[in-house]
C-alpha cells in the first residue's frame, strides 16, 4: 500500500501542467487509496468510477483540476467526444492554462467535426481559441520536475507547439483555406522536437488539394517511414493516400500521353434549287397564264 506521502511524489510528476494548488497533497490515507485507483486503473470506465469515488468521498480534494483531466482522458479512450469535451472544458475551469487539455481539444475537436455540422464554425473557433491559448502558455511553462533534463523539457515544448500547430492545420482543412493549412502542418514540422507521421499525412492530404502532387507523393513517403498512421483495424492510412496519389498520377500520365483527336470536317449539305418559272413566250401566252 503507498502512503500518502508517495502517491503525493508520485502525482508531482504532473506538476507543470496542474496549478490548482501548487503542491497538492491528499488529506488522508483514504484519499490516496482513492487517487492511487485513479493512477492503477487500466480499464477507463473502472477508472471513471474511481474517479467519481474521489469526487464524491473528497469534495475538499487538491486534485479535481486531476480528476477532471483523467476524466476527459477516460472518456477519450472510449471514443466518447461530447463526455470528452464536457470535462475538458471542467479542468479548463478550474485552470484556464492546462496544457494537456488545451492540445486535447483543439486537436479533437476539428478531427471530430462533420462537413456538414450546423454548429461548425462555433466548433472550430473553440478549437482555434485553445491551440493558440497553448500556443502563448507552453514559452512560459516552467519544468518543476527534477527528473526531467532541461534537454528533454526543451524538446517537450517544442513537440507541445508542434501539436498546436497541427491543430491550427486540421482547422485550416475543415474550412478549406489549404494555403493556411500548408503553413500550419510545415511550422508544425519546423519547430517539432520530434518530427511525426500524423503531420506528414495531414502535410500530404493538404498538398494533394493544392495540386501539388509531386510534393504530397515525398510527403507521405516520410509518413510511411516514420511509421504510418495506423487505424484501429490496422490500416495505415498514409498508405491509402499514397495509393490515391499513384492513381492520379497514372491517370494525369495517360490524359498527357493520349494524341488530340482531329476534329472531323464540317459535312456539306447541298441545298435543292427549286425550278424557276417558265417564262411565257408571248404575249397572248402570258395572258393565259394570268388567266385564272
Amino acid at each position: 500500500m503507498k502512503t500518502i506521502l508517495q502517491v503525493a511524489m508520485m502525482l508531482a510528476l504532473c506538476a507543470p501542467l496542474f496549478a490548482q494548488v501548487a503542491d497538492p497533497r491528499p488529506k488522508s490515507q483514504k484519499e490516496a487509496e482513492a487517487l492511487m485507483a485513479i493512477q492503477d486503473a487500466t480499464d477507463p470506465d473502472v477508472r471513471i468510477e474511481a474517479i467519481h469515488s474521489l469526487l464524491t468521498g473528497f469534495k475538499n480534494t487538491e486534485f479535481k483540476e486531476y480528476a477532471n483531466f483523467m476524466m476527459m482522458l477516460s472518456y477519450q479512450q472510449k471514443n466518447d467526444f461530447e463526455m470528452m469535451l464536457l470535462y475538458g472544458e471542467s479542468t479548463l475551469a478550474i485552470n484556464p492554462t492546462n496544457l494537456d487539455t488545451l492540445l486535447s481539444l483543439g486537436y479533437a475537436i476539428p478531427a471530430r467535426t462533420g462537413e456538414f455540422d450546423l454548429d461548425k464554425e462555433e466548433k472550430l473557433a473553440k478549437a482555434e481559441d485553445f491551440a493558440k491559448r497553448a500556443l502563448l502558455a507552453i514559452p512560459t511553462l516552467e519544468n518543476t520536475n527534477e527528473d526531467i533534463t532541461p534537454e528533454a523539457w526543451l524538446v517537450a515544448k517544442k513537440n507541445y507547439m508542434s501539436q498546436a500547430h497541427d491543430s491550427l492545420g486540421l482547422i485550416a482543412m475543415q474550412r478549406k483555406d489549404y494555403a493556411a493549412a500548408e503553413g500550419s502542418f510545415r511550422q508544425s514540422l519546423q519547430v517539432a522536437g520530434e518530427q511525426g507521421a500524423t503531420t506528414f499525412y495531414h502535410l500530404a492530404r493538404t498538398l494533394r488539394e493544392l495540386d501539388k502532387n509531386d510534393e504530397a507523393m515525398e510527403m507521405i513517403d516520410k509518413a510511411i517511414a516514420a511509421g504510418g498512421v495506423m487505424t484501429g483495424s490496422g490500416q495505415d492510412l498514409a498508405k491509402v493516400v499514397k495509393a490515391q496519389l499513384i492513381k492520379a498520377k497514372v491517370a494525369a500520365m495517360m490524359k498527357k500521353s493520349r494524341p488530340a483527336a482531329t476534329p472531323a470536317a464540317p459535312v456539306v449539305v447541298p441545298v435543292a434549287t427549286p425550278p424557276a418559272a417558265a417564262a411565257p413566250g408571248t404575249e397572248a401566252e402570258a395572258e393565259a397564264v394570268k388567266q385564272p
